[in-house]
């Protein structure tokens, strides 16, 4: 027999109204519904293409007719049709889903008389291209409907092109059906030009990790067509050490600008929940290995996780990329307007461009019936019309095969394109796109707990202290180093780095206890190098030498315990020498030093008629520190004379819902409701009432108000020192009620509270200050509540996430699901104008080095590196880098030098004048990799330079070479 037309019912009235939102079954029994309709073997029989018919009013002339019945419109068809046509001498073939099957029962009534004609042997290649043209076929009608255009598609042309494809097919004649193929989507390319004459494009996105370098992703690679690959460094590298014939195959694809590599860092980490410097590390070392493995530096960042951040683009340029791709493939939140191609401005003012289109999955079937819409919606709104699909190596799908196939033919729904070519070769809408830091937040406290892994708070805390420690040791190491003139970075400093920065907060066990191991006497080690040059030559006279390694004056406490009297320097502020302890605040200079010896007699006690301490009091020059006796926390925090309440705090556990709480034997039987606990049983001792520091100790038990059940036991410890602005707090926890479920609705806390609800509330973000907005943000390092001149600090201590719970309170979360830490530190400070320097000074430990021999030669104290302004810190101290094709600026042979990378904290533009322990006689601005960004001036002895807003800058310095 022979089929005199092909129909497909469609579960609509028109192509107007075509269904988008199909479950999966449903969407794939549709779509290859119009793929099989164009096999050759049907082509050839009807001599007509298919044509479609609404279900609920089927067509009447029903003989030898062909009738597809997709799944979704079995419902809509009369009762009883199906049977009907079939006695009317239809073939209907309904029920089916998967292609073959649906083609396997529309062929059997033409192979029913195998007598007559054997079964034609067809290449399974060539079926499927005439199936890619079925699928193209529908979608470019549908995408011209989507653009508000009338179809004008040739369709006598392409019907005797089609034919003829199908006749050559049959005839085994392979060049001459895909000959005619190719006349068919070049009439559908010309149609599609009517209405959008300009190129569009397509981006395979292939999501890679070890467990998916298979076959599969082989198969991927070796294919001709653009293909780019988002993956770490860290997964490239494991591929490498597993399937080296893979990693050949893929560097060989690169070098062919087939296939690129999208990503740039080293591993995945919890950006920007992290030290910017790991950040860094990670660009730096992902790079690096990415363009070792496949011969190509990456120019295009993406991140399979969250890990926007408004920083971002000024760093991504400072390592060579040009583009990103500002879109998050798993959870969190950030401004997700969409567009091919925007300016990506980061806070900095850096553009860089970036794709912001969400993707659509090649996966599953649904998604390519919203292809039409999603490409019809870049086309009227990006300067560039352009679409993602992203998946892993295996596709499962036809509907994305059949695309590469329509881009073999003819880009008639998009050229696929290399991410490096697209942004490159195509213009910008102009857009600009500037981003603050608190349109974002990560979804990882969230993923944590879902997950059930453990310390979900505390392995942030955890990181920070051990990168706080690596960043004082590697300070003191390179200090030593450039003193002498010699190459900064050597492969025992370049091991202990990478394994702090392996131990991230999402590493293994195995990886966190290697950055623990590697950690053990580092910074001891570096602060004695340095002490031995500081103290070369000096007097025999014994004592400690206190080392800054932060660039700017701190005032810390230190341990004295070898000292029979307190020291006498002008650099000591305070001293608490007792029974208990022998403690001293001391001011050290930015990068500099100090050195203390003791006193040859008890020193008299300090001349003040105010005491530091008294029962639920702590006080000292700058504020002073109510102690709430019912609640076990600050009732008030406050400055001298007729000044208000600073702020307040107390611990709670917070339900995950309101209660009901009465009040026994109030007046008409008053009622609150909150979802917090009370406190009860508290006790207040004074433990330390001065001269120097002044301590107080409370206790008590958090419990339930509904049951009257004790949920922990609590012990705060508030110390105040003389001379230092800094109030530190100490919370300890015995927990008997564990919190479950969603975090950021039910844990314990730190409770602050604040006078005024219109105060500018400023947080810490990858070390730099950002405002925030809405209900829960990320702030590891502090939290600044400004009213008007006057301030107020909290300092985090690492601790990273926090609740605002109304216009004028904060919950700091302790603990959550799985968290098993029990003490935590905050500090407080008051009228303190650079918040990140106080962070940085309660966080970073100082070295202390005990010294048989001393003062040093130079003096009591002195500095090696100076910074003129407060916001701006140097953070590292950096070997030479050659500059990347730039030979204006190359080091001469009598020369030497380092580098130093500064960091703008504050959000402001500053002039500075960086000062070292030697005269420079020229400098440079780089990048990450060296390139020359600008000369720099030299004015005396100071370096100038340029430093905008939240930016940071490698400055290369030279110096004469001493004979």
């Amino acid at each position: 027999m022979t089929y005199n037309d092909i129909v497909i019912l469609i579960p609509c009235h028109s192509l107007e109204d075509f269904p988008t939102e199909l479950e999966e079954k449903d969407a794939e029994s549709l779509l290859n519904a119009f793929a099989v309709a164009w096999h050759p073997e049907l082509l050839a029989s009807s001599r007509v293409i298919p044509s479609w018919h609404r279900s609920d009013e089927p067509p009447q002339f029903l003989a030898d007719r062909l009738l597809l019945v997709p799944k979704t419109s079995e419902d809509w068809l009369p009762y009883g049709w199906i049977e009907e046509a079939e006695s009317n001498g239809a073939t209907v073939v309904s029920g089916k889903i998967h292609r073959d099957e649906m083609a396997e029962a529309a062929l059997e009534p033409l192979h029913a008389d195998t007598e007559q004609a054997s079964e034609p042997k067809l290449s399974a290649e060539l079926v499927a291209d005439f199936y890619a043209l079925g699928l193209c076929y529908i979608q470019l009608e549908l995408l011209t409907r989507c653009m508000h255009h009338f179809s004008s598609l040739d369709e006598a042309t392409i019907q005797r092109e089609a034919i003829a494809a199908a006749d050559a097919a049959l005839a085994n004649d392979v060049e001459a059906a895909r000959a005619h193929l190719k006349g068919c989507f070049e009439v559908l390319l010309e149609n599609r030009e009517r209405f959008y004459p300009i190129d569009c494009y397509l981006i395979d996105l292939c999501l890679v990790a070890p467990e998916w370098a298979n076959d599969s992703l082989k198969a991927a690679i070796a294919d001709e067509q653009p293909l780019n690959l988002l993956l770490t460094a860290d997964d490239l590298e494991t591929i490498a050490q597993e399937r080296p014939e893979l990693t050949e195959i893929l560097k060989t694809s690169c070098q062919n600008q087939e296939t690129e590599v999208i990503g740039g860092e080293q591993d995945q980490i919890a950006t920007p929940v992290v030290p910017v410097e790991s950040l860094i590390w990670q660009l730096n070392a992902g790079t690096r290995k990415i363009q070792e493995l496949t011969d190509r530096t990456p120019t295009t960042w993406a991140r399979r996780r969250f890990g926007l951040a408004s920083i971002l683009p000024m760093l991504l340029h400072r390592f060579g990329f040009h583009s990103a791709l500002h879109l998050v493939l798993d959870d969190g939140i950030y401004p997700d307007y969409e567009q091919s191609k925007i300016h990506w401005e980061g806070a900095d003012g850096t553009i860089l461009d970036a794709f912001s289109r969400i993707p659509m999955s090649a996966e599953g079937s649904a998604g390519y019936l919203r292809f039409p819409q999603r490409m019809a919606e870049s086309m009227e709104e990006d300067q560039v019309g352009a679409l993602m699909f992203a998946h892993w190596p295996d596709v499962k799908s036809p509907f994305f095969e059949d695309f590469k196939r329509i881009h073999r033919y003819a880009p008639v729904l998009g050229s696929f394109v290399l991410l490096n070519d697209f942004f490159q070769n195509t213009e910008s809408s102009g857009r600009h796109s500037s981003y603050d830091a608190r349109e974002y937040l990560s979804p990882f406290l969230s993923q944590l707990v879902a997950m059930r892994k453990p310390d979900p708070l505390s392995r942030f805390i955890d990181h920070f202290q051990r990168h706080d420690e690596l960043t004082a040791g590697l300070w003191f190491h390179a200090v030593s180093k450039a003193i002498y003139g010699q190459a900064i970075s050597d492969d025992s400093l370049l091991k202990i780095e990478q394994d702090v920065e392996q131990g991230h907060p999402d590493a293994e066990a195995e990886r966190v206890q290697t950055a623990v191991t590697a950690l053990e006497g580092f910074r001891q080690s570096g602060e004695a190098k340095l002490a031995d040059i500081i103290l070369q030559g000096a007097a025999q006279q014994s004592g400690v030498l206190l080392l800054n390694s932060l660039s700017f004056p701190r005032r810390v406490v230190v341990d004295l315990h070898e000292f029979p009297h307190e020291p006498a320097q002008d650099a000591v502020k305070a001293t608490q020498f007792d029974e208990r302890q022998k403690k001293a605040v001391v001011e050290i200079p930015g990068a500099g030093f100090v050195w203390l010896q003791p006193g040859t007699s008890p020193s008299a006690p300090a001349k003040s008629s105010v005491p530091i301490a008294e029962p639920l009091l702590l006080r000292n020059e700058f504020f002073e520190v109510h102690i709430h006796e019912e609640t076990g926390g600050i009732a008030q925090i406050k400055e001298y004379g007729r000044k208000p309440n600073r702020l307040s705090q107390q611990l709670a556990y917070r339900f995950p819902y309101q209660r009901t709480i009465s009040t026994p034997g109030a007046l008409g039987g008053l009622e609150d409701k909150t979802p917090y606990s009370a406190i009860r049983n508290v006790n207040a001792e004074l433990t330390c009432a001065g001269p120097g520091m002044g301590e107080i100790v409370t206790t008590g038990e958090i419990y339930d108000q509904v049951s009257d059940t004790i949920l922990a036991s609590f012990r705060q410890t508030f110390q105040l020192w003389r001379g230092r602005p800094i109030l530190d707090v100490k919370i300890e926890l015995d927990v008997q009620t564990l919190p479950d479920g969603n975090p950021w609705d039910h844990y314990y806390a730190a409770r602050f509270a604040w006078g005024d609800s219109t105060a500018s509330l400023t947080r810490s973000l990858l070390e730099s200050a950002h405002a925030f907005q809405g209900e829960r943000f990320e702030s590891p390092h502090y939290f600044e509540i400004a009213e008007g001149e006057e301030r107020v600090t909290i300092l985090n201590h690492g601790l990273p996430f926090h609740r605002k719970t109304g216009p004028r309170m904060l919950d700091s979360m302790l603990i959550v699901e799985g968290e098993t830490k029990r003490e935590f530190s905050f500090s407080i400070a008051v009228n303190q104008i650079f918040p990140m320097q106080l962070a940085r000074n309660v966080m970073v430990p100082a070295g202390q080095v005990s010294s048989q021999v001393g003062p040093p030669r130079m003096g009591e104290k002195g500095w090696l590196f100076h910074v003129s302004a407060s916001n701006v810190q140097i953070t590292r101290v950096l070997d030479l880098l050659p500059p990347e094709g730039d030979s204006s600026n190359e080091a001469s042979g009598g020369q030497t030098g380092f580098a130093v990378r500064l960091i703008e904290t504050e959000g402001m533009h500053r002039s500075v004048k960086l000062r070292c322990f030697k005269s420079p006689v020229s400098a440079r601005q780089r990048d990450f990799h060296g390139k020359t960004v600008v000369e720099l001036p030299i004015e005396e002895d100071a370096v100038l330079v340029e430093v905008s807003q939240y930016e940071i800058a490698e400055i290369e310095i030279l110096f004469e070479e001493q004979a």
